[in-house]
């Protein structure tokens, strides 16, 4: 999981970010195969990735750990505390919402990293960023009124899955702060998942959630999820965030609805809502643009 000195060729790079959504892609499946808190859920994914991450951070980089620099190390655990809040908020829109529009408005994220941009620039957002987000909210707002004909419950997930997208837009921002300032992929995920575990494992502690006698297939699913969307898939993005933008990180992401959805009418037997079939297709329009305003 280091990164060697040699820069990676393109078919490498795009091959280990194929892998990387493929695994990703997964996380959903698993949520539903759970039956836990998405407290519970959260902590488990990022719980078990850590166990696995930072016992190899301190046996191979121990010196550049000590070594960092303090706007490194709170780069990396921003990034962290931002990918705790994203699990919070998309696990919960799963258990009320399709897999398919959970999916769909949680890779919202280079929408948000163009206006946060442009924010923090302070620069007038240009025509894409506009575009981005006018079909953004038009392909949301379809979304929202299929949801609505489901009840209240569908409309408020659809909700928590945009905030989970934003979430996940500081996570990347973050990610990409640290890798930037030189520190190694397995020093920067033993921190960001290393310090999410933690606050979300105090969550959990404190807020006094069952952790124990859950069924084998939740804890099979919830280990699974952190051993193979967590170490492998979410590795893997974080180990390109030091050769790519974060917002074309986030335009390879435009996979993961779809292939999600997919699994979930493997898996479960679960129709794409005909709103999302409506709708998605315009938020993956504005997600492009806003990558490539964000590129630009």
């Amino acid at each position: 999981m280091t990164v060697s000195s040699a820069p990676p060729s393109a078919a490498a790079a795009i091959a280990v970010l194929a892998v990387a959504l493929a695994a990703v892609s997964h996380g959903s499946i698993f949520v539903r195969l759970a039956d836990a808190h998405p407290f519970v859920i959260s902590a488990f994914r990022v719980g078990t990735a850590a166990l696995v991450v930072v016992p190899m951070a301190f046996a191979l980089r121990r010196r550049e750990l000590a070594a960092l620099d303090r706007r490194t190390v709170l780069a990396s655990l921003g990034a962290g505390v931002f990918l705790a809040l994203h699990f919070i908020t998309w696990i919960a829109s799963l258990g009320q919402t399709s897999i398919a529009n959970s999916t769909v408005l949680v890779t919202l994220n280079p929408v948000w990293i163009a206006l946060v941009t442009a924010l923090i620039t302070r620069r007038r957002p240009g025509g894409l960023v506009a575009a981005s987000v006018a079909l953004s909210v038009a392909g949301c707002a379809i979304i929202a009124w299929g949801s609505a004909g489901d009840g209240s419950g569908s409309l408020a997930g659809d909700g928590l899955a945009v905030l989970g997208g934003m979430c996940a837009a500081g996570y990347l921002m973050m990610g990409r702060l640290a890798r930037q300032r030189g520190i190694s992929l397995i020093s920067y995920v033993a921190l960001c998942y290393g310090g999410a575990a933690v606050l979300l494992w105090t969550l959990v502690l404190a807020l006094g959630l069952p952790v124990v006698g859950l069924t084998p297939m939740t804890y099979g699913a919830m280990i699974g999820m952190g051993l193979i969307s967590q170490v492998i898939g979410h590795s893997g993005y974080n180990w390109a965030l030091k050769l790519f933008n974060p917002a074309f990180i986030a335009v390879c992401l435009l996979g993961e609805p779809i292939l999600a959805s997919a699994l979930g009418l493997i898996y479960f037997g679960e129709a794409i809502p005909l709103a999302t079939l409506a709708g998605a297709p315009i938020i993956m329009a504005g997600i492009y643009l806003g990558a490539r305003a964000e590129l630009r």
